[in-house]
């Protein structure tokens, strides 16, 4: 009676170990912001652009670590700059500014970190260019609300990181050199 006993603890306890090692956390999908789109469609009206090459500069660290928690997953399988690339994409879809054969936008994440204390925010910076303009840097500094638990913060991190992408393109898109980038 005492093995088992002694055996139900050490499984119980192993258990434990297992279930507090690192986690990795997951943003939700990205969503073309009506504002983004609109202002896309004004500044382009009817030139066309696509998506070129999306990419960290050197030194940037595409899988942030969140406390204790392990590393932010901006989204299963995709990188920052992956996820970035695909949001540009879907609002250029969006605001039917998009043709495969149009001017490439190029972007570099030239900065990309998190605080998961109060205040709380996702820091992005990127540079934008295409063959026909050499372009532009925009930043954002995003405030989010955090958590006390490593577990609720880290998940605020990764919730976050979808609006602060938002918030990154709007900076893309209003920026008076926009145009500039399909040729405009």
């Amino acid at each position: 009676m005492k093995q088992s006993k002694i055996a139900l603890v050490a499984v119980i306890c192993a258990a434990g170990i297992l279930l507090t090692g690192c986690e990795t956390t997951n943003s939700i999908p990205y969503k073309a912001s009506p504002g983004n789109v609109i202002a896309i469609q004004q500044s382009l009206q009817s030139n066309k652009v696509s998506v070129g090459d999306v990419g960290m500069a050197p030194g940037v660290d595409d899988s942030p670590l969140c406390r204790m928690m392990g590393p932010v997953k901006v989204a299963p399988g995709k990188t920052p700059w992956q996820y970035i690339k695909d949001a540009l994409q879907e609002e250029l879809l969006m605001a039917q500014a998009y043709a495969v054969n149009g001017p490439p936008i190029e972007g570099r994440i030239e900065e990309l970190s998190f605080s998961s204390v109060s205040p709380a925010y996702w820091q992005i910076t990127m540079a934008v260019k295409s063959p026909v303009d050499n372009g532009y840097k925009v930043s954002v500094k995003y405030p989010f609300g955090t958590s006390f638990t490593a577990m609720g913060a880290c998940k605020n991190v990764a919730d976050a990181f979808g609006p602060a992408v938002q918030e990154l393109l709007k900076q893309v898109v209003t920026n008076p050199q926009f145009p500039a980038l399909s040729g405009k």
